[in-house]
């Protein structure tokens, strides 16, 4: 599975080409990733990249019933709106009008690599939240730090004693 991190700015020219950039494409599997993405409207109207074959994998987890219900017909925004781009031979995206008119987008931008997908910020707003996130940063490690270290204790399985060679008798 793809794990994106890093950030990379980049321009999108006037036929809304967006080059990918190879550190990000480079942590794509394609056999198990896929070749293409889906983009889809993230929830703070940037635009948001997904392996396709990963993507799809993530949404068939998602339980449909045959009978509309009111959440299912929420989600339904999610699908109608996501797009299938395809990389040229050099790893450049085109963004569909009606979804680089929908998100918060800038002709300068930055590539975020969130684990599993890659976001599309306008390069300032993408400065701004990191020079906002720096003044807990520190506090934010400690705290993953804490989380990980519960977790994998909790995870670890507990060695039982045998009494053989280990202590002093």
């Amino acid at each position: 599975m793809a794990f994106f991190v890093g950030e990379f700015e980049q321009t999108i020219d006037g036929k809304r080409r967006l080059a990918i950039s190879s550190g990000l494409r480079e942590s794509i599997e394609p056999d198990e990733d896929g070749t293409n993405f889906i983009l889809i409207l993230g929830p703070e109207r940037h635009l948001w990249l997904y392996p396709d074959a990963y993507y799809r994998r993530l949404m068939a987890t998602m339980r449909r019933s045959p009978l509309p219900s009111r959440e299912q017909r929420k989600i339904d925004l999610l699908f109608a709106m996501a797009r299938l781009v395809k990389p040229d031979g050099q790893g450049r995206i085109v963004i569909p009008e009606r979804s680089a008119g929908r998100a918060d987008i800038a002709e300068r931008v930055t590539l975020v690599g969130m684990r599993d997908h890659i976001e599309i910020w306008p390069a300032d707003q993408w400065n701004t939240r990191v020079d906002a996130g720096l003044a807990t940063y520190g506090e934010m490690l400690y705290d993953a730090a804490d989380r990980l270290a519960a977790a994998t204790t909790s995870e670890m399985p507990r060695r039982a004693d045998t009494g053989s060679g280990g202590g002093m008798e």
